[in-house]
């Protein structure tokens, strides 16, 4: 089993795993945008001294997009950094296992933060979407 940051975007819930990756929740500051970068990245956001891409979890979750979210989870994996824009936290969890390959897995039931039975969430790796954030760049 592995630990998980559970938070809700667009009414969907996330899992991130905590297990082998930086995971810190942050008020949403400023993103700058970057058009040529649409549609997976939103922007940059200044975070700690730093220029930190903001992923479009909507775009990856095939929702509409969602803008102004209050909060960006920035997680960092294999040194780099990517700040998660979300709506709330909705605690913590455990997944059964971590999905690889793909950015955002199919929803899986976890039990709730609150103790309160299970819930749905998508898991989300970490190193897939970072890797997948590289990729798009690279095409642009």
């Amino acid at each position: 089993m592995t630990r998980a940051l559970l938070v809700e975007l667009a009414g969907e819930a996330l899992a991130i795993p905590a297990d082998g990756a930086r995971c810190e929740v942050l008020e949403a500051g400023a993103t700058t945008g970057l058009p040529v970068a649409a549609p997976l990245l939103l922007g940059l956001s200044v975070i700690h001294g730093r220029a930190v891409p903001v992923v479009n979890l909507a775009h990856l979750l095939g929702a509409p997009g969602h803008a102004g979210a209050s909060l960006h989870v920035v997680i960092e994996v294999q040194g780099e950094a990517v700040a998660l824009p979300a709506d709330r936290t909705l605690g913590l969890s455990r997944l059964p296992g971590v999905p690889g390959g793909a950015p955002i897995g199919e929803a899986l039931p976890v039990p709730a933060p609150d103790g309160a039975g299970q819930r749905l969430v998508r898991p989300l790796d970490p190193a897939a979407l970072v890797q997948t954030l590289r990729q798009h760049l690279e095409r642009v």
